[in-house]
């Protein structure tokens, strides 16, 4: 594990620790993710905030203007004034990640991206969702994108965890023990 990923890591647990305190969590991932999304189109925006060279009022003020944009508040913004104030803010979009992934252990909710040849209808999208939640126990947020060189079939991404269920999978077993015999 990278020391960057410590420090996110170690930033999100102890806004975790204020959340279950304060019963604000959702509040927080919300927050934090409207502003990773400002953060993300515009990156010029974190370059400027990140950069320990350009004064520090100025780089203070470009921040509070982008949290009262993007309505961040409480536990939230003070979290992002502090990761500015300890010279940390270049971690913010890994301390939102990490405090998604502990947010979502707490509440028994897992992200799962599909990808598929074509686009999945809404209703297998929504049985998808079903037989994964029903198969892990969790609430599953699912997340489809559409990928032309799987061929056919589905490839299901939960954390380190691949199902591949494609056709473009299944051929290159069969070339694979082909190979081999």
């Amino acid at each position: 594990m990278s020391a960057s990923t410590k420090i996110a890591r170690r930033y999100a647990k102890a806004v975790m620790s204020l959340c279950d305190e304060r019963g604000d969590g959702e509040v927080v991932r919300t927050a934090l993710d409207a502003l990773a999304a400002v953060l993300v189109q515009v990156p010029q925006a974190l370059q400027f905030l990140s950069n320990p060279t350009m004064p520090f009022e100025e780089r203070r003020g470009l921040l509070v203007q982008l949290l009262d944009a993007t309505a961040v508040q409480n536990t939230a913004r003070n979290l992002v004034l502090l990761l500015l104030d300890k010279g940390r803010i270049a971690e913010i979009l890994r301390v939102r990640s990490e405090f998604a992934t502990l947010l979502d252990l707490r509440t028994g909710r897992v992200e799962a991206e599909v990808s598929s040849a074509v686009e999945l209808s809404a209703a297998v999208r929504e049985r998808v969702q079903v037989l994964l939640g029903r198969m892990l126990g969790k609430e599953v947020v699912l997340m489809a994108r559409v990928d032309p060189a799987l061929i056919g079939g589905v490839v299901v991404r939960i954390g380190n965890t691949v199902w591949d269920g494609s056709v473009a999978n299944h051929l290159n077993r069969l070339r694979q023990q082909l190979i081999a015999e």
